[in-house]
């Protein structure tokens, strides 16, 4: 999978979704590890292996919010202010649910 990641995120040379909290029937996701970025609108494209892709807007303020400017973002994130938690959990489980996990 290919993805846009936050400047103030990169911290190393891929991308990890935390799998923490993932169910299929009641996702309960509880924190970003690394945050994707928003540059097309509010949205992030990602790219798979087998040639789809896919775009998502983003519905979390905290992952809208602009690139700390020099510095990382705190590691791992936790899910943000009790406003913003639904919408940072649904983005944390469309991440969740494309990403490679055991069955």
């Amino acid at each position: 999978m290919f993805l846009d990641e936050r400047e103030d995120s990169i911290n190393e040379g891929f991308f990890v979704v935390d799998m923490d909290g993932y169910n299929e029937v009641n996702p309960n996701p509880v924190q970003l590890v690394d945050s994707p970025a928003s540059y097309h609108g509010g949205s992030g494209g990602f790219s798979f292996a087998d040639g789809h892709s896919e775009l998502h807007k983003w519905k979390s303020q905290f992952v809208l919010l602009p690139p700390l400017a020099g510095q990382n973002r705190p590691y791992p994130t936790p899910v943000s202010s009790a406003s913003d938690q639904a919408a940072m959990k649904a983005d944390i489980a469309w991440m969740q649910e494309r990403a490679t996990r055991k069955q």
